[in-house]
């Protein structure tokens, strides 16, 4: 069974601290809040959701393989190709 909270006239919602403490969240984290179902919603770690989406991804890079280092060096192939063009 749940603890009973209640939405303030701003909106905002008081997480019990029983519930805080058992997710780990501490004054000042980042949240993600997303609608689950009818009257249901997720809280989950920004921290934990930036962990998890970099993991999803990491079977796509070789060893030694920088992908900002990758995006950067095709950012600029394409800033000089854009620059001849037009300058």
């Amino acid at each position: 069974m749940g603890l009973r909270a209640a939405v303030d006239a701003r909106g905002r919602l008081l997480i019990p601290v029983e519930i805080r403490k058992q997710l780990g969240l501490k004054q000042g984290d980042s949240v993600l809040v997303e609608a689950v179902g009818p009257g249901e919603f997720k809280v989950v770690l920004l921290k934990d959701a930036v962990g998890r989406a970099r993991g999803m991804y990491c079977h796509l890079r070789g060893p030694g393989e920088n992908i900002s280092d990758e995006l950067i060096a095709e950012r600029r192939r394409e800033s000089e190709q854009e620059t001849g063009r037009h300058g």
